[in-house]
């Protein structure tokens, strides 16, 4: 079964970072991969997740949902597919920064796609919550190092206007 741990500082307290990641629309907007979601309750959603496998690539069907949580502290959840079970714990504690994220996720392949999820896990894992980071660091703000002033965090309407520009932008060739 592979496993992978994550933690990460992002600069917001508990209680505002808990409202996030309990907004499933929101949260997977942050998680890389994730092409559609529909919710089918406040704590069931079905996403659409692509990933490639080589040059080929793997859409995937997961079913996520909440199976406990103790707010603003703690979570666990799974989201299932055909061939794969990924269990997900998440706390959340307060630090002299903002909140520490800590994440664990555990993944059982199954049948004959076991070997390439499995891979395919061990491969993307630490990248994915390196993508996740950035994205929720980018949102709240990251933590600035000891001794450098904090920046505000950067609006939406900035972030839309600056996505817009980029993906519009005549290309240099």
């Amino acid at each position: 079964m592979p496993q992978r741990e994550t933690r990460f500082t992002v600069n917001a307290p508990p209680p505002a970072l808990w409202k996030f990641i309990r907004d499933m629309e929101s949260l997977c907007t942050c998680i890389p991969g994730v092409e559609k979601i529909v919710l089918l309750d406040e704590r069931t959603a079905d996403l659409t997740v692509k990933e490639k496998v080589g040059v080929i690539p793997m859409v995937l069907t997961l079913r996520a949902s909440i199976d406990s949580e103790d707010p603003p502290r703690r979570l666990h959840a799974t989201a299932t597919a055909e061939h794969l079970t990924m269990a997900i714990d998440v706390s959340l504690e307060k630090t002299a920064d903002g909140t520490e994220l800590r994440g664990f996720f555990d993944v059982t392949g199954t049948g004959q796609l076991k070997p390439i999820v499995d891979r395919l896990f061990e491969k993307r894992a630490t990248e994915r919550a390196a993508q996740f980071a950035d994205c929720l660091q980018k949102r709240f703000g990251a933590v600035p190092p000891a001794g450098a002033p904090a920046q505000a965090p950067v609006g939406w309407i900035r972030r839309l206007w600056r996505g817009l520009l980029g993906r519009f932008a005549p290309r240099k060739k």
